[in-house]
């Protein structure tokens, strides 16, 4: 079964786990991703052409859900696409300080919920990443 992903916001870590799926060839039906810099999402297209670029709502709206932003603003991101996120998706998320109550809090609908902090040797398929779940 292929799954959709959705990536709200495209930096580094972002990469990163994009690069890791190339490497290893995983398939999936759809990735879309969104930032707020048009340059960093060009970029991205450019190194992973298979990507879609597009709005939160839109990147929300997928089987599994990365929430890649710094934390301060990702409050205020989950208030803006929670209304988007399947009750049946896996959301994720990459930023520190922000513990599973506090997404629950937001996403309540939604009982997938993981804290993934992925480390830059996921770049070429190496080591760990920690990771908790709901």
């Amino acid at each position: 079964m292929k799954h959709t992903i959705g990536f709200i916001g495209g930096g580094r870590v972002t990469k990163i786990l994009l690069q890791g799926y190339k490497n290893k060839d995983v398939k999936v039906e759809k990735i879309i991703v969104t930032d707020t810099n048009k340059e960093v999402l060009a970029n991205l297209e450019r190194q992973f052409p298979e990507i879609e670029a597009s709005d939160a709502k839109s990147a929300a709206g997928q089987d599994i859900v990365f929430i890649a932003l710094h934390p301060p603003v990702v409050m205020d991101a989950l208030e803006l696409i929670k209304n988007n996120v399947k009750a049946e998706a896996t959301v994720i998320s990459l930023a520190p300080k922000i513990n599973l109550p506090k997404l629950s809090m937001k996403l309540g609908h939604v009982k997938n919920l993981a804290r993934l902090i992925p480390n830059p040797t996921s770049y070429i398929n190496e080591g760990y990443n920690p990771v908790t779940f709901a």
